[in-house]
């Protein structure tokens, strides 16, 4: 997406994830694959159009970032679930196909949005939003750095809001009957009185009494129930680096770290400018020629830009832009900023990629180097950071180099390194101790190529200067517990599901003598009594699984209306509705409901859409998956 291009831009990345990827490939492929592998490798096709592999790819970790940035911790537990992860590349290729049958379609509508509609979405763009205004001078900065002509960011634009025209047109062509809304409105505001009786299960289990026999029997028959995991016992080195304190830094070290940065605690020349453009074109340079030799007569910069400057942005200030720093801008327009020495000054015509200008230079601040007192905590905070990642970063290599070259044990490595080796009792991945819990270090515990070959793991880095080696030392497979073992658990579980089966019998029992009448003299003889429930609406204080029950009965005919809830924990209700009341004038409330069921509606219309637009389509899923996910 030219979003995720523009972003990139705005942090200076570019040309390194650029390099980065072409090392990698080199190295991983070789040059020969850019000889034998001249074809792009294609993720799907839809009607013929190719979504191919790397976009999916891009999509994929732009999906990744966004959980990882919205479950934090969690999602990196998730992670270690294949197919989890399977299913996120799954459902964002899904998302690409959809878009892409859009696209399809608005073309063959030939919805197009307009150049008004085009220039106001671009102003509307965060990216080049500064305190809530379009900011021309990060328009044209975020451009450059990307790369992109501002052609193609109004057709990529344009195309989005295509798009969205078609989208709208769905969602806003839903409608409510007003009878519809009506009934809702109503229902919603419905009341209705009850009566009830609640059955609790602790009652049912003082009066169990359980065998021996019962609770073998129950063992036996709920085996999963008394499942023990897999289990291991290892013995790791724990790798967790001292922190270097800053006031231990020396001060020469800080002085000499201040010079050689000193570019970095300095604020570079800026300039304000001012400048007019015209779009490159056969009378490009006649119009800008014309224009200079107006402001050489006299003319204001700032009357002039605001009514001949093809950038509608600045120039509806008089041309003026943000404050500006050398290297920052198009080259050709950069270099003639600077060049003007005195304010009011203009430039000869320059052209840049944009277009033809003549620049203005309306205000300047010189450079300033902040002095060592104002930033020497910052250096000897940072220099602290360096010196303990450095000091870990050596004895994590030492550790993985002697765990490998004596893969049988850690003695070796703890007694070189002078740490400790930590022996476990047998753990599952649910109760292992807190050191070991990450989803890398389970993996390596409970991997079979480990506990096979008896040798030590691999470094595993856990950030924050921490990294760890295991290596397994017993194994126990998953199985059920002996009886013995298990004899306390299997008789509290005997006993509630017991209780369970008499609660809900006696539910049952209940429900038969109130429909003939009798359910005085049952409650009696089991000690309950009955609650009245009067004018309950949707939204009153009850248990909600006791609401979405009385509200899905049926209003009381010539039989009682009657209905068992299994509430949480284990206590059943019985439920007898003896009245609704349904207003029958509409409340305020009504309009709403009506616009929101019109909204539910165009939802549905999209969806629908959707489904008509694969159901008719040639798709053909080539790749949904990654051979390695590891970024």
């Amino acid at each position: 997406m030219f979003f995720d291009k523009l972003r990139a831009g705005a942090q200076g990345t570019v040309s390194k994830v650029i390099l980065i990827l072409i090392i990698l490939s080199f190295a991983l492929a070789g040059v020969g694959s850019y000889v034998t592998r001249p074809t792009v490798e294609v993720a799907a096709v839809v009607n013929g159009d190719d979504i191919n592999a790397q976009a999916l790819e891009n999509a994929y970790r732009n999906e990744r970032a966004r959980l990882e940035n919205q479950l934090g911790p969690q999602f990196s537990q998730l992670l270690g679930d294949p197919q989890y992860v399977a299913q996120i590349r799954r459902s964002v290729l899904e998302q690409m196909v959809e878009q892409r049958l859009i696209d399809q379609k608005v073309q063959e509508l030939g919805l197009y949005a307009s150049d008004e509609q085009v220039r106001n979405a671009i102003r509307a763009l965060p990216e080049f939003q500064q305190d809530g205004r379009f900011n021309n001078e990060r328009y044209l900065q975020l451009l450059a750095r990307s790369g992109m002509s501002a052609e193609q960011l109004r057709d990529s634009v344009r195309q989005d809001l295509s798009r969205q025209l078609l989208l709208n047109a769905l969602i806003g062509s839903g409608f409510s009957l007003e009878a519809e809304a009506g009934w809702l409105d109503r229902l919603s505001r419905q009341q209705r009185d009850a009566e009830l009786v609640r059955l609790p299960l602790a009652d049912f289990s003082a009066r169990i009494e359980l065998t021996e026999d019962q609770v073998k029997t129950y063992y036996q028959q709920q085996p999963q129930q008394f499942q023990r995991p897999e289990q291991v016992k290892v013995d790791y080195l724990l790798l967790d680096a001292d922190a270097v304190s800053a006031e231990d830094i020396d001060e020469q070290a800080i002085e000499a770290e201040y010079q050689a940065n000193l570019a970095s605690y300095s604020q570079p020349e800026q300039r304000k400018v001012a400048h007019i453009m015209i779009n490159k074109g056969d009378d490009a340079e006649q119009t800008i020629k014309a224009i200079g030799e107006r402001l050489a007569a006299g003319e204001s910069f700032a009357a002039l830009a605001q009514a001949e400057s093809d950038d509608i942005f600045s120039g509806a200030q008089g041309g003026e832009l943000e404050w500006m720093e050398q290297g920052t801008l198009d080259p050709a327009f950069d270099q003639a900023a600077f060049a003007l020495t005195k304010v009011g000054e203009v430039s000869p015509v320059v052209e840049s990629e944009f277009g033809l200008h003549l620049i203005t230079l309306l205000d300047k601040r010189e450079s300033k180097t902040k002095p060592l007192a104002d930033v020497r905590d910052t250096i000897a905070q940072r220099l602290a950071q360096e010196q303990a990642a450095n000091a870990f970063y050596e004895q994590e290599q030492r550790l993985a180099e002697l765990a490998f070259e004596f893969p049988d044990s850690l003695d070796m490595a703890a007694q070189e390194l002078g740490l400790t080796v930590t022996s476990t009792d047998y753990f599952s991945v649910e109760d292992a101790p807190a050191a070991l819990q990450d989803p890398r270090v389970l993996t390596q515990a409970f991997s079979i190529d480990l506990r096979e070959q008896g040798m030590n793991s691999e470094l595993i880095e856990l950030g924050s200067n921490k990294a760890l080696v295991i290596h397994v030392t017993d194994y126990r497979p998953a199985a059920v517990r002996d009886f013995d073992e298990v004899r306390a658990q299997a008789r509290e579980l005997t006993l509630a599901a017991r209780a369970r089966e008499l609660t809900e019998q006696a539910a049952v029992e209940l429900q038969q003598a109130w429909a003939a009448g009798e359910q005085q003299a049952w409650l009696e003889r089991h000690g309950l009594a009955v609650t009245e429930l009067k004018g309950v609406t949707r939204e009153s204080e009850q248990d909600p699984a006791v609401l979405d029950a009385l509200f899905a009965m049926p209003a009381p005919q010539e039989e009682p209306s009657l209905h068992g809830v299994a509430l949480a924990g284990g206590d059943q209700m019985v439920l007898k509705l003896n009245a609704v009341s349904t207003p029958e004038s509409p409340s305020e409330l009504l309009a709403q409901i009506r616009q929101g069921q019109s909204g539910l509606q165009g939802q549905r219309e999209y969806l629908s859409l959707i489904g008509a637009l694969k159901a008719s389509a040639d798709i053909e899923y080539r790749q949904s998956t990654a051979q390695n996910d590891d970024f």
